[in-house]
């Protein structure tokens, strides 16, 4: 994995692309921290994390594009397949690289909080937890533009795709907000999802019967809950919309929580997508 890793971080740095998105995205953080910190005379470092977190979701796809898709591309990823590093370790080297990049301008950004104790009364805790729960949910959009880096051989492709992705986790709640809590629309949104998971199914392991099997066992037991206990499915699928919502579970680390349940949710859709990655890569190399 190190190989990788190496390597990976490398190729940020032998281009631009490492410099432009450490740069842009220092510039960032300190245009808000300036507006926030310094002009409205707000103490919480956490509050600036929170302002820009819709602006990362346009550089995420731009720091992970090129993981997967640029093998493909110049079908050096053959050479991947046949060598002796697990296709874990692959994923795993070029996940991290992606997300050191992204941790450097947050490594910097360490020093804000303290400049700021400087001049007024500032809660390092809860600063610096707002920068860990940052840097785990910049881990889990990481993830999932690996993932979406995998299905492309387009970098552009790739970029737009989870860009998209990543918008659609930033506004689950208002779409949560905009669906009837009611029985039958929980119904059919829970069988839309299962349909999607079938469709995700077949398309990386091919087996129809596995995906049939999916998608026909979960719209069935949707049905079976609409007509046996519909009370059950009232407000589940704005609640499960909601729980999807990577973005908004940073929430807690703004008011100055630790919580254990927002780490677990993104190091669990970390692995989750690390696994998807891992197995449309091995689908291709047994294809």
């Amino acid at each position: 994995m190190f190989v990788i890793y190496k390597k990976e971080l490398q190729g940020y740095f032998n281009g631009m692309m490492g410099y432009v998105f450490i740069a842009f995205a220092l510039a960032i953080i300190g245009v808000y921290m300036t507006a926030v910190n310094l002009t409205q005379a707000y103490p919480n470092f956490e509050y600036v994390l929170d302002s820009v977190r819709f602006l990362f979701i346009l550089l995420m796809p731009v720091l992970t594009m090129r993981t997967i898709s640029e093998e493909r591309r110049q079908r050096t990823d053959q050479l991947l397949y046949s060598s002796p590093i697990s296709t874990w370790a692959v994923v795993g080297g070029k996940f991290l690289a992606s997300l050191t990049v992204f941790a450097i301008p947050l490594l910097i950004s360490c020093v804000y909080p303290i400049l700021l104790k400087q001049f007024g009364i500032v809660n390092l805790k809860t600063a610096y937890a707002g920068i860990l729960g940052f840097l785990l949910m910049g881990g889990a959009a990481i993830a999932i533009g690996v993932f979406v880096s995998a299905l492309s051989e387009s970098q552009m492709v790739a970029a737009v795709a989870s860009f998209a992705m990543l918008l659609i986790c930033y506004l689950m709640p208002n779409l949560a907000n905009m669906v009837s809590p009611s029985a039958m629309a929980s119904a059919i949104g829970f069988s839309l999802l299962f349909l999607l998971v079938a469709y995700f199914l077949y398309s990386t392991t091919k087996n129809k019967l596995l995906a049939a099997g999916c998608g026909l066992c979960g719209m069935g037991a949707m049905a079976a809950l609409y007509f046996l206990k519909p009370t059950m499915l009232e407000g589940s699928f704005n609640e499960a919309l909601n729980a999807l919502s990577v973005f908004q579970r940073y929430d807690s680390f703004i008011y100055g929580m630790l919580d254990l349940r927002s780490v677990i949710y993104f190091i669990t859709i970390i692995a989750l997508f690390i696994f998807f990655t891992v197995q449309v890569i091995e689908k291709r190399r047994w294809a």
